[in-house]
């Protein structure tokens, strides 16, 4: 039967018994059977898994019917609809002698779900009338039905306005991505007013008053205990809260207590649920000293929770929520001033970094391509002798899910195998039973930090997890409820075992820890952390680092680590599954990387996002890795056109190739098939720069690594001498030592040009000479005696370049080279009458011709390389200068180099390798 003649005979079943269907008798359960489910099938939904769809990816999940004892604040919503496993809107079902029109309850409960839930829409129906609201908004006490309401239905519309709700509601609309373009308006408002960040600074303001109330009555804590105490007092109340709405304790008992600031009795409360769930979540310091008086903030806190004061439904408070509010939330710590006062400031390894949260669909993704691959044709005492996890698991979110989607793998094969090892929900779903959940937490889930509160929030939410979906009905409250868990989620450092040369008194600050395990998959967002950040932040580290793994090459970056340890960690046939950025395809850092995946043959799977922005508010080009610890012989890249588009998985969403693993190899990985294809064509038509010029023509400029003292601005010269001012004097040096420099912020780089020759506008010290057709660093006793004024001015300096920290390469000789540069290679073609310059950032135009003699500075994207055309070259200076500034060479370049925001690529020395003269 087509779908508008079903409407019109459900609407005509309707009107036709108006009266028996409004009377109070008729309950909610009977209009879903009745209507609701006929309705929403009728607009493409499969409500009752007829597709027999994995329970990961059902359509709909329909909450049972008029549960015992739920009320409206321990209920969850009736329906939810999803795109695969992501929820999409909400629909809260109301029997029709319910006025949902006029009701303010109704709506502010359907809001609340769908606001806490981080939804777009969320449906209020009772046939009569079909509601949509906005759930971007928080919900407040005094809203009327009519607040945040954008679209209601009459039942006697739905006939004609069956193709307006289509695309508002409809299952097409949401799994062709239509349904995000139309609420589009409505995503950027929840971001103005997103349930993330209200609570954070809800939690973050309870951390402060909790703080100072805690080292009033304890003035001896510490600040890692304070830190630790706070966290702990408010994981417990928050635990307690959210049971209250999942009907696993009584509602509002905590609300009650704080009414009559009931100490005793909150104290009495804590102390049983330590028994009761014995995890360790109750076991709390100092109860007696903190919780003994009717001032305590602690009530206050409670007060919080609740509605109108709270806007949340906890029943629906995702673990996947809760987890991205304390990604945030660990990113700083409670810190004790000097002068007493407490403040929230960022930890050291957050100092100018953005903190980020992983979207929920590229951990779905991640997992979908991993760990279900895995599991398939496995059967359940296999997977559960399987081991998973996240070695960087931050607060979980990639372990919360993993959890939610082995629960569903168990759901399915006893629904085929077994279903009595199954609880019945509703006529077509099931859940399984709270002891195989904790079994497969306990044998198969696995987590390791460095940071001691990543890992009780990461506990914390596998806890809560563990508790989704179920309630004193379906729990026997003689045996502890929860599992311990902590020798599944552990503290310590995953990259640096006990046994890797670690000095004794660096072992607190370093934290090794050695893994037990070898794991069947690995999944995670691992730290993204740049060697000059590493210097910076964990020193102690990078030398223990750059000796243990083969990927720690050149200026690598942290997350090259943790694909190399992850790859250690896993059994043979093992997963790997990653985000990561899409640099290591290209930089010349990733080198090393490169060369082991591909040595190995483990990669299996690449899925590129180009120049789409994964990660909210954040410009970082990512990539998904997926490797196999196993032989490969071919790998599949994914080049994603429309970002949306894979969100929906729809055919078109990427060009995809299968290559041969053989083609890859440690130089840079062109794998867009396209480009590949235009390279080829350009190859054949061209030949190399680096053989034109010879390849000791091309290189990076100097790298003094100690710019702040060599580099100067001019004042005068006079007598063979050059004036300029350090720290408030005046000092000269001979200016034979010196040459002409060029140097510019980042935000100027517009003021360097392709047909505009370079200007200098500073000088660097220059403390080498040229012999025998060599530069040679000038000796110290040389300098002494030749360049007294140098001399002395270095000496000045010499606190600052020879302390141990600056690194000279390659190692000096003797103990008088504290003067030298970082690096001394090139310097030769630097020192030369004229010669092009190349920014190494570039958007086009920068080939600049120096004929000063100029040096240049390299390092990381703000630095330049130097091209010298020797006397010998075919070509003239100004024809390569033509040659590089096409367009064609320019998109050549940029092939090679790394994308940034903009369009900016970053070059560097690649173009001995790959820049070509069109022939």
């Amino acid at each position: 039967m087509k779908p508008l003649l079903k409407l019109q005979n459900l609407i005509e079943k309707y009107r036709s018994n108006l009266v028996h269907y409004q009377s109070s008798r008729y309950n909610e359960t009977q209009l879903r059977t009745d209507f609701l489910d006929q309705l929403f099938s009728i607009l493409g939904w499969d409500i009752t898994n007829t597709n027999r769809k994995t329970t990961n990816e059902r359509e709909v999940l329909v909450e049972e019917g008029l549960r015992l004892r739920a009320g409206d604040n321990t209920k969850k919503p009736d329906y939810t609809f999803r795109l695969f496993s992501e929820r999409k809107f909400f629909v809260e079902a109301k029997k029709p002698s319910v006025q949902i029109h006029v009701d303010a309850e109704s709506a502010q409960q359907v809001r609340r779900y769908g606001f806490t839930a981080k939804l777009k829409i969320s449906v209020l129906t009772n046939f009569e009338h079909t509601i949509i609201y906005d759930c971007s908004n928080p919900v407040s006490k005094n809203d009327s039905a009519t607040n945040s309401r954008i679209k209601i239905y009459h039942y006697t519309e739905l006939l004609e306005k069956f193709e307006e709700i289509r695309l508002l509601i409809g299952r097409e609309s949401v799994y062709s991505g239509e349904f995000d373009k139309k609420w589009l308006d409505i995503e950027s408002q929840i971001a103005k007013f997103s349930v993330d960040d209200l609570f954070l600074k809800q939690i973050n303001s309870w951390r402060l008053i909790l703080a100072n109330e805690f080292i009033s009555i304890k003035p001896e804590l510490n600040e890692e205990e304070l830190n630790d105490l706070t966290q702990s007092y408010i994981n417990s109340i928050v635990f307690l809260r959210v049971c209250e709405d999942r009907d696993l304790e009584d509602y509002e008992t905590l609300y009650q207590l704080a009414k009559i600031k009931d100490f005793k009795s909150l104290a009495q409360k804590i102390k049983s649920s330590d028994k009761k769930y014995n995890s360790g979540l109750f076991a709390l310091s100092h109860i007696s000293d903190l919780i003994n008086n009717v001032d305590s903030c602690i009530w206050t806190i409670i007060e919080e929770l609740y509605f109108p004061q709270s806007p949340y439904s906890f029943s629906v408070f995702s673990s996947e929520i809760l987890g991205n509010i304390y990604e945030i939330f660990l990113s700083e710590k409670i810190q004790i001033c000097t002068d007493g006062k407490i403040t929230l400031q960022p930890k050291k390894d957050h100092i100018d970094r953005d903190v980020v949260t992983t979207p929920g669909h590229i951990v779905r993704d991640i997992i979908r391509n991993s760990v279900v691959i895995f599991c398939k044709g496995k059967t359940d005492k296999q997977i559960l002798d399987s081991k998973f996890a996240d070695i960087a698991c931050g607060s979980g979110a990639f372990l919360l899910e993993l959890f939610q989607v082995l629960q569903d793998i168990f759901i399915d094969y006893y629904i085929i195998h077994d279903k009595s090892k199954l609880q019945q929900i509703t006529p077509h779903s099931f859940k399984l039973k709270l002891s195989l959940k904790k079994e497969i937490l306990t044998r198969c889930i696995y987590g390791v930090d460095k940071d001691f509160n990543a890992v009780k929030a990461c506990s914390f939410g596998l806890l809560l997890k563990l508790l989704e979906g179920e309630s004193k009905d379906t729990i026997n409250f003689n045996t502890p409820i929860l599992p311990k868990i902590d020798n599944n989620i552990q503290l310590g450092n995953s990259l640096i075992d006990p046994h890797d040369n670690i000095n004794i008194s660096d072992a607190v600050t370093i934290n090794p820890f050695k893994i037990e395990h070898k794991f069947d998959v690995i999944i995670g967002n691992p730290p993204y952390m740049a060697t000059e950040h590493m210097k910076q932040l964990t020193p102690l580290e990078l030398p223990i680092y750059k000796n243990k793994y083969k990927s720690a090459y050149k200026q690598f970056d942290k997350y090259f680590l943790f694909v190399e340890r992850s790859i250690q960690l896993l059994k043979d046939e093992g997963s790997l599954g990653y985000i990561l950025p899409s640099k290591f395809t290209k930089v010349g850092a990733g080198q090393g990387l490169r060369k082991l995946l591909t040595e190995q043959k483990y990669l299996s799977k690449l899925i590129s996002f180009g120049s789409s922005q994964v990660f909210k508010n954040k410009t970082t080009y990512t990539c998904l890795l997926f490797l196999t610890k196993s032989k490969q012989t071919h790998f599949e890249f994914y080049e994603v056109k429309d970002y949306r588009k894979w969100l929906t998985r729809e055919e078109s969403f990427a060009d995809t190739t299968r290559y041969d693993i053989d083609e890859l190899d440690s130089d840079t990985w062109i794998l867009e098939k396209e480009t590949t294809e235009i390279l080829q064509r350009m190859y054949s038509k061209s030949e190399l720069l680096g053989e034109i010029l010879g390849k000791k023509s091309i290189a990076n400029g100097i790298q003094t690594s100690a710019n702040e003292f060599y580099v100067h601005k001019e004042i005068k010269s006079e007598n063979g001498d050059i004036y300029f001012t350090y720290k408030g004097r005046t000092h000269c040096v001979e200016k034979e030592l010196t040459r002409p420099y060029f140097e510019t912020r980042r935000s100027d780089d517009e003021k360097f040009y392709t047909y505009k020759d370079v200007e200098p506008n500073a000088f660097v010290i220059y403390p080498y000479v040229k012999a025998n057709e060599t530069i040679q660093l000038v000796k110290y006793e040389d300098l002494k005696i030749r360049y007294p004024k140098m001399f002395n001015f270095l000496e000045t300096l010499k606190v600052y370049l020879d302390n141990g920290k600056r690194s000279i390469k390659p190692d000096p000789t003797t103990p008088n080279e504290w003067y030298r540069y970082g690096r001394s290679q090139g310097l030769e073609n630097c020192d030369v009458p004229k010669k092009l310059i190349v920014g190494v950032l570039s958007n086009g135009h920068k080939y600049s011709i120096d004929e000063n003699q100029t040096f240049v500075s390299s390092g990381g994207t703000a630095g330049y390389s130097i091209i010298n055309v020797p006397s010998s070259c075919k070509y003239s200076i100004y024809y390569i200068q033509a040659i590089l500034s096409s367009k064609y060479l320019e998109w050549f370049a940029s092939i090679y180099g790394e994308v940034f925001r903009g369009g900016l690529w970053l070059a560097a020395l690649k173009f001995k390798h790959v820049c070509r003269s069109l022939k």
